[in-house]
Formats: C-alpha cells, structure tokens, sequence
C-alpha cells in the first residue's frame, strides 16, 4: 500500500508511555483527526500517546540543525545566515 501521510507505520510491540499534558482544543482536535487518518492509511489504529511520541521522533529526526549539534558541530552553515 502505498503510503499517504507522512508517518511511517509503528511497531506494534513498542512500549506504551504514559504522556501527560495539556493540549489547546484545536491541536487534541487534529491529534484525534491524524490518527483517524493513519489508521486509514496504514490499517491499524494508533493511540494519541504512541503518536506523539512517533511525530516528536520524526521531527527530532529531521531536524538538521539538531541533529548537527548533537554529533557536536553546533557552528550553522556558513549561508544559514543569508536566508
């Protein structure tokens, strides 16, 4: 199946974590919508915490600039100024 969103699909034997927060109404709103999507997209439900946890990874993930600090080159690009 080719996939539609931008989330992988997650492994099933991941461990749960329990998350608390609040959330505005709009954000929990389009949460619940995202997981009403990728369980249409990929065939399997998703609970609200595992897809935060799996965007918040994702995002880390392709964060450039992070990901750079963290192997320890914290110096931007020399043209990241200029945009």
């Amino acid at each position: 199946m080719k996939r539609t969103i931008k989330l992988r699909p997650q492994e099933a034997d991941l461990p749960e974590r329990k998350v608390r927060l609040r959330l505005p109404g709009r954000l929990a709103a389009e949460l619940e919508d995202y997981c009403a999507l990728y369980a249409q997209a990929h065939g399997q439900e998703i609970e609200l915490p595992a897809l935060i946890e799996a965007i918040l990874e994702q995002f880390l993930a392709s964060d450039r600039a992070f990901q750079r600090q963290r192997r320890g080159r914290s110096t931007p690009p020399a043209d990241a100024h200029e945009r």
